[in-house]
């Protein structure tokens, strides 16, 4: 049954290949009459629309003579016979009247349209040489048809392609044929004719083709060659390389025979020669290849039988003369097809009885499928050459079969070697990998405390007033931090020895509340503010358990240290009950952040990245609860997650076995504990220090505030201590959106030190909302962080930052940093408050230029009213000398008053040409602006507008509160500003107009935007500034 579906396939894979090609011959042409008896009418044909023309069919045949145009209609031409073209001749005129080797003219007569401005005509496979004639005129050549060789004979099988214009409404075609070295001569394959456009096109895209699969060839084998030379020991690919190789130099020799038009020196029989040695190596190199796959499918014996009998064939095709190559083609196209099918048999014989070589059973009918595509290739071409058959695109898609099988075979043999390999380094890679994590996640638990211990003691060694209570709260923390550090010690210990089942459980009988009080005394310190309360609710002497105390130890303190992380205020509360089955349950409740239902599961396991929408962050660091969770279950207990919700809290339960009555009830604390306890014990004011430690030093008002941002305790500890002694106030923040909020809050902070790692918002995010509202040398900000790559680096200093440090820092490093980052701040202000002085000084002596020239053309006309300006100007040069030049804010009723006393002088000048009108917002006037900014604008709506009128105009001036700004509105009626005028008009690179670009500078510079003008010529200029109500003083 088996060998009846295999042999089905097998004529199911020939039946598709030949419908296949049946389908491309018949897709083209299909529509197009036939010759018949030397005439074809193709009168009524659309060559636009329907396309060439095969002029296949019964043409008119001379043998034996070369005759031209003017021979064909005359009394030379006796012998005529009609045979069926393409084809070879000899099959259709007896021997004794044309030889396979001898002469003959072809003609057909086609009645055309006149449609068609230029015809061509291309050419397939004539055998060996031809010209051709149209109309009585030769339009091409290839070789030279001779009778005979000494009368200049010689073959060229390229394909012909030529064009004519038409003459009259009928063509004469006349093909001279020429076969003297070839074992078959005549028309071989169809010659097409049709508009020359379409035939150039149709052999531009042959070209196209050819040169494309001999190019995909070479590059597939010099690839896989270089694969092989890479590794010698894979031969498969060698085969695979120089058979791709071969095929691409087969493949220039037939269709377009671009090897043939390259090196057109060579005789045609040479080519002929090398190509059918090279064919027959294929054939043994897919034997080679077919036995790297299997040595089940082909023997030893017969490769060495395939073997002679192909170099024999090799050898004597390229050693005989010539003239027998033709005979000798016929006979290795047989070996090589007899050869091609012993081997599809051996194939089929193998998967018959299950011997699949190593390819499995699919990979060994897909090899199958490839023999039976290569072998069905070179039947089609065997028989395309034999004019049996009239396309040559079949052997093409089987060869393409043939590869594509045999890479798939290939591909997927690597691809099982490749996924052995990784089957055998998947447990060491996974090793690795949490080998690296657990290094990197260990070494920073590491780090940190350790950085804050070396920080701290140095703070102690530097300070020349050493506080008592001071620095026994910074010993204190010191021993808090090295107890925590104890605790991770203890952790790898314990995970290394559980993964080598060697953990040693020591039981023992103690009362649960003294393990309780002692694990919150030594974490207290981790507190983010006195508002978290540490609730020990476990009665004294009420619940004893059997187990290893320092286990259960290490338990709760990773347990708790989880809860301070993630808990913002709130409280986390310990208690005790007596569960079923003699245990007891121990709750650790909390009121931070939370977990979403969907990680109830992961959350013991290490490493777990939990959504940041939820989570905000990666829960839990380090072993933390994986460790927990493993030492729960090696004391006799459990522990598992009871409740949690996001933004509620968290509930877990540590299950341990309760002691037994009969037991001892009263166990001595070991000293080291005993001792420990005490020491955080003996000094309540120092324990107060430490559990309500405030965020917020305060200190006298002389000091500079600096913000510390950092979400871990022990850090913000050491920031403080560093700057304890310093003049800096601090404050501080646990996560980025307090430390916005405290930014907000706190207009005066100095300098920020900011965490890049922190849950919800990133430093780096952080710092890009406060460089919304500061500039860089309004507020420097200091990025502090454990990763100091070129990207971070980067990536920090896009965000705002003004400098970096990486952790753990030197804290001599880190103040100098920031005296130099304070210093720039305020060398900054220095500069811009230096330029706003000059701006200044820029504006009143123009000023004073105008009122005095009014007051001195008042003095001729009208004494008094001088006197009046006079009193007006005077009282506008006492408060502008009053004016601090390094704090030049005045009240905006101050600046009214100096535009008041202007515009008198300015009034007693223009006269009824010029008016004002003020609407001011009273609530407003006691707001301080930059001194002399309204006065400019006034000058210059009078100056450059009303008053290049004839009839003047009014000036008007609004003061009004909108929002957070103070709208400052200057308005006239006068000739108004042109577009192009109006562009330049506060560019400071332009000397004209000074007044307007010193005023709009000196905006820029403090408040990051100047003034709006608006103008429309012919009806006036509107001037607006907008003053920030937070920024006044």
């Amino acid at each position: 049954m088996r060998k009846k579906y295999i042999y089905l396939l097998f004529g199911l894979i020939i039946i598709l290949i030949f419908s296949i090609g049946h389908f491309v011959s018949k897709s083209f042409y299909n529509k197009a009459p036939l010759v018949e008896n030397g005439f074809i009418d193709l009168s009524d044909w659309d060559f636009n629309n329907d396309g060439n023309v095969k002029l296949d069919g019964y043409w008119e045949f001379y043998p034996n003579e070369l005759l031209s145009p003017s021979d064909i209609n005359s009394e030379v031409a006796l012998h005529k016979f009609y045979i069926n073209t393409p084809g070879p001749w000899r099959n259709q005129i007896p021997n004794d009247v044309i030889s396979d080797k001898g002469i003959g003219t072809y003609r057909v007569k086609i009645k055309i349209n006149k449609s068609v401005l230029m015809y061509g005509i291309k050419t397939t496979h004539i055998r060996s040489a031809n010209k051709i004639f149209v109309n009585g005129k030769e339009i091409g050549q290839r070789g030279n048809p001779e009778p005979s060789f000494e009368e200049g004979y010689f073959s060229d099988i390229q394909r012909t392609v030529t064009c004519f214009k038409p003459e009259g409404d009928s063509l004469d075609v006349i093909i001279q044929v020429a076969n003297l070295d070839y074992f078959s001569g005549g028309i071989i394959q169809s010659v097409f004719f049709g508009d020359y456009e379409d035939i150039l096109d149709y052999y531009i895209i042959f070209i196209v083709l050819d040169i494309a699969n001999i190019l995909i060839l070479g590059i597939f084998g010099v690839y896989y060659i270089g694969i092989y030379l890479k590794n010698i020991k894979r031969k498969k690919f060698l085969y695979i390389g120089s058979i791709c190789i071969i095929y691409a130099f087969v493949s220039s020799t037939v269709n377009e025979k671009m090897f043939n038009k390259i090196f057109s020196f060579m005789p045609y029989f040479w080519i002929l020669k090398i190509k059918l040695a090279l064919i027959s190596l294929s054939i043994y190199l897919v034997l080679l290849l077919i036995r790297q796959c299997g040595n089940d499918f082909i023997t030893r014996k017969n490769i060495r039988i395939a073997k002679y009998i192909i170099f024999t064939s090799i050898f004597t095709v390229l050693l005989i003369p010539m003239e027998l190559v033709g005979l000798l083609e016929n006979i290795i196209d047989t070996i090589n097809i007899l050869i091609s099918v012993f081997v599809a048999l051996s194939i089929m014989k193998a998967i018959y009885h299950k011997r699949y070589g190593g390819l499995g059973k699919k990979g060994a009918m897909l090899l199958l499928c490839g023999v039976i595509a290569a072998l069905t290739q070179y039947c089609i071409f065997v028989l395309y050459y034999c004019s049996i058959i009239k396309s040559n695109v079949i052997p093409f898609i089987t060869y393409f079969i043939l590869l594509l099988a045999v890479l798939i075979i290939i591909l997927k043999q690597h691809i099982n070697a490749y996924n052995k390999i990784q089957t055998i380094n998947s447990d060491l890679i996974s090793l690795d990998k949490l080998r690296n994590e657990f290094l990197i996640s260990t070494s920073h638990e590491f780090k940190t405390p350790l950085h804050g211990i070396i920080n701290i003691a140095q703070a102690i060694l530097n300070k020349n007033d050493r506080n008592t209570a001071k620095v026994d709260e910074n010993l204190a923390y010191i021993i808090s931090t090295t107890t925590r550090l104890s605790s991770l010690v203890n952790d790898i210990i314990d995970f290394q020895s559980m993964q080598n089942e060697e953990l040693k459980v020591n039981k023992e009988v103690f009362d649960i509340n003294g393990v309780v009080q002692a694990v919150f005394d030594i974490l207290a310190y981790m507190r983010k503010n006195e508002d978290i309360q540490l609730i020990n609710s476990v009665p004294i002497g009420a619940y004893y358990v059997y187990t290893d105390e320092n286990r259960f130890k290490q338990i709760l303190f990773n347990l708790i240290v989880n809860s301070l992380k993630y808990t913002e205020n709130g409280f986390i509360k310990i208690k005790a009950e007596v569960a079923e089955k003699n245990y007891i349950n121990i709750t650790i409740e909390d009121t931070g952040i939370g977990i979403d239902e969907k990680y109830h599961d992961e959350i013991f396991e290490r490493n777990i990245d939990i959504d940041k929408n939820v989570f905000n962050g990666i829960f839990p660091s380090g072993l933390g609860l994986s460790i927990s969770k493993l030492l729960a279950s090696r004391i006799g207990g459990e522990l598992y997650l009871e409740w949690s919700e996001p933004d509620r809290g968290s509930i877990f339960v540590v299950k341990i076995p309760k002691a037994n009555e009969n037991s001892d009830v009263i166990r001595q604390e070991e000293p080291e504990i005993k001792n420990n306890i005490a020491t955080l014990r003996s000094d309540e004011k120092l324990s107060t220090n430490i559990l309500c430690e405030p965020t917020e030093n305060k200190s006298n008002g002389q000091k500079l505030k600096i913000l510390l941002v950092d979400d871990d305790v022990c850090n913000i500890k050491v920031l403080q201590e560093i700057f304890y002694d310093s003049d800096y106030e601090t404050l501080v923040a646990y996560n980025g959106a307090n430390a916005l909020e405290l930014v907000k809050k706190h207009k005066d902070i100095s300098i920020v030190l900011l965490d890049v790692m922190m849950p919800g918002l990133s430093g780096y995010e952080v710092c890009k909302r406060i460089r919304e509202e500061y500039k860089l040398f309004e507020l420097p900000i200091l990025l502090l962080t454990v990763r100091s790559t070129p990207d971070d680096i980067a990536l920090g200093f896009e965000a705002g930052a003004n400098d970096f440090l990486t952790k753990p820092f030197n804290f001599m490093e880190l103040k100098a940093r920031v005296t130099t980052l304070q210093k720039m701040r305020i060398a900054v202000k220095e500069a811009l408050k230096m330029e706003t002085v000059f701006l200044q000084s820029q504006i009143r002596p123009h000023f004073l230029y105008n009122a005095l020239s009014v007051i001195v053309s008042l003095c001729h006309r009208d004494g008094k009213k001088a006197g009046e300006l006079l009193g007006e100007l005077s009282k506008y040069l006492r408060f502008a000398f009053d004016i601090d030049p390094y704090n030049s804010f005045i009240s905006l009723k101050e600046e009214i008053s100096f535009v008041r006393s202007y515009v008198k002088l300015e009034k007693a000048r223009f006269g009824e040409r010029l008016e004002f009108e003020f609407d001011i917002d009273e609530e407003c006037l006691q707001n301080t602006i930059p001194a002399l900014v309204i006065q400019p604008l006034v000058e210059n709506s009078i100056r450059h507008g009303v008053v290049k009128r004839i009839s003047g105009g009014i000036v008007k001036i609004s003061i009004k509160k909108s929002n957070d700004y103070i709208k400052i509105v200057i308005q006239d009626d006068g000739v108004g500003i042109d577009s192009e005028k109006l562009k330049g008009l506060l560019d400071y690179s332009i000397s004209i107009n000074s007044g307007l670009k010193n005023v709009n500078k000196r905006l820029i510079n403090e408040y990051g935007h100047g003034i709006i003008i608006e103008s429309k010529v012919g009806q006036g200029t509107t001037s607006t500034i907008n003053i920030p109500l937070k920024l006044n003083i």
